[in-house]
């Protein structure tokens, strides 16, 4: 897969339109749209700035396989591992409580 898929998976994800994108990294809509359709790439900064925007490596940036312990966490999994991580220790076991009683 390549980065230009890669730009559009996880910007959907996060449920940005390309506007919502290019505001977000300091670039123009048409540039989003050039990125995604292969027309051409970002700037190594811009590359930076969505990898961490997007909450990923620039390696998933590029279509290279990130594994957390042998599982890839995609889409609503690394969506749900980002919630935790950013949970309070209180939230954290709240949230284990609440997983326990309901068998989750």
């Amino acid at each position: 897969m390549d980065m230009k898929l890669r730009i559009r998976e996880y910007r959907e994800e996060l449920g940005l339109t390309q506007s919502e994108l290019a505001k977000s990294v300091g670039t123009l809509q048409r540039n989003v749209s050039n990125w995604e359709n292969g027309v051409n790439e970002p700037d190594c900064a811009t590359l930076v700035r969505l990898a961490e925007l997007f909450k990923i490596s620039l390696d998933e940036l590029f279509g290279r396989e990130q594994t957390d312990e042998g599982y890839k966490l995609r889409g609503i999994d690394r969506q749900l591992v980002n919630v935790v991580l950013g949970l309070n220790e209180t939230q954290k076991y709240a949230l284990l409580q609440f997983l326990r009683e309901t068998g989750g």
